[in-house]
This record gives C-alpha cells, structure tokens and sequence, in this order.
C-alpha cells in the first residue's frame, strides 16, 4: 500500500475510505495528515487507538529526557494535524505542564515565554529560525534569553545531523533532542532519540509490525547494519489499518534486533524513496546538503531544492534561508563550490531571507 492509495480510495469513498473498519458510532477524534506533498488524509481513531498513540508518544518523549517538573510550548499545529492535539496529550501523560500554543502570532509567543524560568519547546526545528528573528527584531534579544531548558524536535529532518544540532545548541543555550519521528497515518510517535544521542529508539513494540524492502523491491531482514525503505502494517489499530505500507521512509539499522518484547531496536532514517533525485546522472538525496549548509553561520540552516516538474532533472535551484539578512553572491559561490564537490553537482544557489512553509513545516522540495 502508498499513500496514494489510501488517497484514492478517501476520494471514492468519502469520508474516511474503505478501511474504517469501526461503526461510527465508535470514533473518538478525527485528525489529517499535514498535506505537505498530497491531499490531506482524513484519519480517524478509537478510543483504544488513542491510548496506543498517547502511550507510545509519552515513552518516546521520556526516552529523550522529558520529566514532569518541565513546563513544555507545544508549537505544533492544532488544525486537525496529529502533531498537534495527539502530542499535546502524549506530552501531558509524562507528567510534564504542556502550554498548547500551536502555531502563529510568533510575538505573543516570545513574550510569553520571556516571562517563564527554563521553559521546553516542542516545535519543528525550522521553527526556531522565525521564534530568533521575532526575538531580535521586536524585543531586542538573542536565543539565549530565553533560558530555554530543552527543545524536542520533529515533522521536518535535521536534527540526526551533529552540525545542525550543535548550531541549535550553541545558539539557544538548550538540549537539542530529535524526539519525535513518526507518520500520522501510521501511529504518529515512531522514534525518538534517549541522552545518548545514538539513533533514534523504536517505539512501537508490539503495536507495529516493521519490515524493510530493498530499490529492487526484496525484503531485506531487520538486523543490524540493514538499510531499506520502511513498510508497516499496524497489528491492533481499530480504525484505518494499513497493511503492508510503504513509509518512503529508509531506515538504517544500528543496534542489534531484539524480539522478546515485539521489535527493539535503535535506527536512523537516511533518506526518503521519492525524495531521490537523479540530475544528470547522478543519485542525489536534497538531505545530503544539510551538512555543507549547517557549517555556515550565516545561514540559518533551513533550505528548499526547487526541480522542474517534468523528467529528466537537468538542473535544480537550492533555496537556502539566511540568519543575518545577508546577500552575499560570494557566499552563494561558495555554497556552490562545496556542493560541486562533495556531492557532484552544481545546482543554482539563491539566498533568502525566509523560506514559505505550509503551517509549521518546511518542504523539502518543491517542483516548479
């Protein structure tokens, strides 16, 4: 199964398609998917699926440190999106105070948080870029007056990269934690990171069943060291379970496997099946420039890949957000000239002081 097909069979059979499962008169809350590359999926949950998501999201959070004497901002999106009202109650069962903010009127936020001592964050990572220039533009100060305790970051990639995450904690003055990976239309929470900061934590147990597929479309056994796209099938989900469903998502194996419990294991996701790119030739995955973009002070760290809509990719513009106004058409050279060597490409390089997001997430690429 894909995403696409769940989208076609919700158009044919509107509202929730053909895999409720459940009477009606059993469904407790009704969510969608963010709608970043697709029509909005309507999702739809039992009280029984919500106490999965709460419970699996509670842990994951606790596995990346969160503790109930924290005062959280949870500045995701409440507009149907899970990542909002699911998180929020995941974030409550840890025994933590939530403070459910969402996202928009960026000012009242920052004001807001100047008056609390050590607050949490729960936000996407690109996030902080717009919280950093309302704090300098508005009130006159920088990310580390806000005494921020943690921040747990998810719904964009990044932070399992070491370059972006210490440019986050040198500049905010708080722990960095890539706490939240997962997909609406599967379980919400997957994977979150412990202190440790070693690959991400698989979080479902016996609530998931994992299995790994290679580009050629074979199984690929769930060991250490295995690298392929993620396919889930839910085993105890009552509403909407997904069998055998693509993620587009390629997880990395780092840990050994253990099956005692339902699978336990740490992982990284390295890439995305569609997000793969071949420009002239060459394999390329738009995640692989984080590296090169974060080391800059400069940037702000956040960027789009611009591709034309039709194949074959000839030629692609990166769109990268910048920290300080700045305009440099050296700098963009630079950039340029890292890329081409390191990853063999030389894309059109365009600096900007903001990049467009749909609600609080950024695309990654946009075909124009």
């Amino acid at each position: 199964m894909s995403k696409r097909d769940l989208l076609a069979d919700q158009i044919q059979n509107q509202p929730f398609g053909s895999n409720l499962c459940v009477d009606r008169n059993r469904l407790a809350r009704i969510h969608r998917t963010s709608g970043t590359t697709n029509r909005p999926l309507l999702l739809a949950l039992t009280d029984h699926d919500l106490d999965v998501v709460t419970s699996v999201g509670s842990r994951g959070f606790k596995i990346s440190g969160m503790h109930q004497d924290e005062i959280v901002f949870n500045c995701m999106n409440y507009s149907m999106w899970m990542g909002g009202f699911t998180d929020h109650a995941s974030l409550e069962r840890t025994g933590a105070a939530v403070v459910p903010y969402s996202v928009g009127n960026t000012e009242a936020l920052v004001a807001l948080l100047l008056e609390f001592d050590s607050p949490s964050l729960h936000s996407t990572p690109s996030y902080l870029n717009i919280i950093k220039r309302v704090l300098k533009e508005k009130f006159g100060k920088n990310p580390k007056d806000l005494g921020m305790k943690a921040g747990y970051f998810g719904g964009e990639p990044g932070m399992q990269n070491k370059a972006f995450r210490e440019r986050i904690e040198n500049e905010w003055g708080m722990r960095a934690m890539n706490a939240n990976y997962g997909m609406s239309d599967v379980l919400s929470m997957i994977g979150s990171e412990g202190l440790d900061r070693d690959g991400l934590h698989y979080l479902p147990g016996p609530h998931l069943h994992l299995e790994l597929m290679d580009t050629d479309g074979n199984l690929v056994p769930v060991e250490k060291g295995a690298i392929g796209e993620a396919i889930f099938t839910n085993l105890d989900k009552e509403c909407q379970p997904v069998i055998r469903y693509r993620s587009g998502d390629i997880f990395h194996i780092i840990s050994e496997v253990e099956r005692s419990n339902g699978l336990d294991f740490k992982f990284n996701v390295v890439g995305r099946a569609d997000d793969m790119l071949v420009v002239k030739g060459i394999n390329f995955f738009p995640e692989s420039l984080r590296s090169i973009i974060s080391k800059h002070a400069e940037l702000s760290g956040n960027y789009q890949v611009e591709i034309p809509s039709e194949e074959p990719v000839e030629h692609i513009t990166v769109k990268v957000e910048t920290a300080h106004h700045v305009k440099d058409k050296e700098l963009a050279k630079l950039l340029q000239a890292e890329i081409r060597k390191n990853l063999f490409i030389s894309p059109d390089i365009k600096l900007v002081e903001h990049l467009s997001k749909n609600g609080n997430k950024l695309k990654s690429i946009v075909r124009i």
